[in-house]
């Protein structure tokens, strides 16, 4: 049951309230008071550090922040350029793994790039044709995929754009990898959590630390999907993994209209909260 002074720790009982000591028991603070109430000589001083209740993350993506983590910055200032990224994948510890391991990277964009373009499905052709390989744009609204992550999403010169995004194409017709706004990247994301499920699961507990690590304690996930699979179970099952955070579910509306089944919940660690009825768009891609 350690206890601690000399901190300036928050009540949020309002703006201003601070006291200097607290005790804490079985993980909860059972007593807050001033340093100079404490006789107990096995203290822990704070020296004056500030201390905050854990923070709540309301508006999250915590799926695009956990498959971030697991793949390749492809960002300055290591990646200035189409061949530095094309180097950094290759270190990727996917490389070389098989066809059904996905190569992941992220970060990228064409504006910070020397050729000044976005790369294309022949520039990750060159790491690989045999493994899939998915990067998302700065804004992670936009990716690239190469041409083993296309044909696994099927997409071809006559796929056509879904409602919301777009299908970059070479003049002459072919696919060249880009797939513009959240709804042209989600083809390739359902394809890659299609083929590797316990990935995205085991990439969700591991980003559970870094949640913790920055104070935040509580999410809410707004991005809920039903395809490929339930947004529900995959966090059911990281939280069996050990994913620690609380995490609220917002479904997006046009996945769910017309589904009677989903229902709110109130469980203590993990619920369903609601629907997001509109999606915005990245300014940065256009």
């Amino acid at each position: 049951m350690p206890t601690f002074i000399n901190g300036k720790i928050f009540t949020g009982i309002d703006q201003t309230t601070f006291v200097s000591a607290m005790t804490i028991e079985d993980g909860h603070v059972t007593w807050i008071g001033e340093s100079d109430e404490i006789n107990d000589s096995e203290t822990i001083d704070l020296h004056g550090k500030t201390v905050l209740p854990g923070l709540i993350d309301v508006h999250t993506h915590p799926k695009y922040i956990a498959d971030a983590l697991h793949g390749v910055a492809c960002t300055p200032p290591n990646v200035n350029s189409i061949k530095d990224m094309q180097a950094a994948l290759r270190q990727s510890p996917a490389f070389g793994k098989g066809p059904d391991t996905w190569i992941e990277g992220w970060g990228f964009d064409e504006t910070k790039l020397a050729e000044h373009r976005t790369p294309t499905v022949d520039d990750l052709d060159e790491i690989s044709t045999t493994q899939p390989i998915f990067v998302y744009r700065s804004d992670c609204h936009s990716s690239i995929g190469n041409s083993k992550a296309l044909e696994l999403a099927g997409i071809t010169a006559t796929t056509p754009d879904p409602v919301g995004g777009f299908i970059g194409h070479f003049d002459d017709g072919r696919p060249n990898g880009y797939m513009k706004e959240v709804a042209a990247t989600q083809l390739l994301i359902k394809a890659k959590s299609a083929q590797s499920y316990r990935g995205d699961v085991d990439n969700m507990a591991n980003s559970s630390r870094h949640y913790l690590q920055n104070g935040i304690v509580a999410i809410g996930e707004m991005m809920g999907r039903i395809r490929p699979y339930d947004s529900l179970k995959l966090y059911q099952d990281a939280v069996k993994a050990g994913f620690k955070p609380k995490s609220s579910i917002y479904y997006v509306y046009d996945e769910v209209a017309g589904n009677t089944h989903l229902q709110p919940t109130n469980d203590d660690q993990l619920r369903v909260a609601g629907i997001k009825v509109f999606m915005d768009g990245s300014i940065s891609g256009e």
